[in-house]
């Protein structure tokens, strides 16, 4: 009976056999991986389908654009210029069609992440978020799609679900410990709580991002407490727009606060003031000429200036860019406080 099932102990017969189940494990990896292509775009026609209703450009432009044989990357040159030039319909549209033209997994990942960064700066923020998702879909560990989607949960006042975020870009070692503090910062500001507890949270986190500080001080200053409660104060250079606003002199153990004060002879000191603007307003001040200092807020990454402070540049979404411009102008009766 054996001398009939001889080529089973054969060793020809069992590398046959190997090589057939290897073949065929090949065969259907290959068709399972065309089956998830089509399927994966499938689901970004369809994805896309949604944000389709724009009214960038006209569906004959699209369909031109469609059509004609450009390369994903001079779409995105195209998309860009029409963003740069404050056309972000257009640059939405752009980037839609080199979607739909796109068969490679980077190129979508790298359009669906360059687009979202296009819907924040028209303010649509919840489609956005979508697009940042989507891309997070293609590749897990997209940092930037997942950096600019803890800003979108930002914007959004979505506190925890930034926090989650921020938490898996921590787990990669690739976030700033101060965009946590930050997002911390923020749900203590809207939490319910005894103000010394909220003051005492804030110095906390600003271990970790120093303009916390400030935030502590505006807390002071909108709830009527009194300064001289105040252990920490930050650095003259981001406060000095609330510190022109005071009455009394505070922190004057700092040498910079003192030739602040000075310059607005809220105190008598021998320092002398070291700054050109604060000494010559003092002087203009001294000499009975109707001047006072007025404050303008710039992003030191974008270069883009704003009228009231902020903490996150709103156009390149850089966090603790902000800086404060000091000049001498007319003087005007000026009572709000720039937060």
């Amino acid at each position: 009976m054996d001398f009939f099932f001889i080529e089973y102990r054969d060793p020809i017969f069992g590398l046959i056999v190997l090589f057939a189940a290897v073949l065929l494990v090949a065969i259907s990896s290959y068709a399972l991986g065309i089956w998830g292509v089509k399927d994966e775009n499938r689901s970004i026609e369809k994805f896309v389908k949604k944000f389709e209703k724009s009214s960038g450009l006209s569906q004959k432009h699209k369909n031109m654009l469609l059509d004609l044989d450009i390369d994903i990357n001079s779409l995105s040159v195209l998309a860009l210029t029409f963003a740069k030039s404050g056309d972000f319909d257009k640059a939405i549209s752009v980037y839609l069609v080199a979607l739909e033209k796109s068969k490679d997994k980077k190129e979508r990942e790298f359009l669906l992440t360059s687009l979202g960064k296009i819907y924040i700066k028209a303010g649509f923020l919840k489609r956005a978020s979508d697009m940042f998702l989507e891309a997070i879909k293609l590749k897990a560990r997209n940092d930037e799609a997942l950096r600019y989607l803890s800003v979108c949960y930002e914007k959004l006042r979505m506190y925890k679900n930034c926090l989650e975020t921020l938490d898996a870009l921590d787990e990669q070692g690739v976030i700033d410990k101060a965009e946590i503090a930050y997002t911390k910062a923020l749900i203590l500001r809207d939490e319910p709580m005894k103000f010394d507890e909220k003051i005492k949270g804030f110095l906390e986190l600003s271990d970790d991002f120093e303009p916390l500080k400030r935030m502590a001080l505006e807390q002071f200053i909108k709830n009527g407490e009194p300064l001289s409660s105040l252990s920490v104060f930050p650095k003259l250079d981001i406060c000095k727009d609330l510190m022109f606003r005071l009455k009394e002199p505070v922190n004057l153990q700092d040498s910079e606060f003192r030739q602040f004060f000075k310059s607005l002879n809220l105190i008598k000191d021998e320092i002398e003031i070291e700054d050109f603007n604060l000494s010559l307003f003092k002087a203009a001040k001294d000499n009975g000429i109707n001047a006072t200092l007025s404050f303008s807020y710039f992003c030191s990454q974008c270069k883009t200036s704003y009228p009231i402070f902020f903490y996150r540049c709103p156009n390149c979404v850089r966090l603790g860019s902000c800086k404060i411009l000091t000049q001498i102008s007319k003087d005007e009766i000026e009572n709000s406080m720039p937060f």
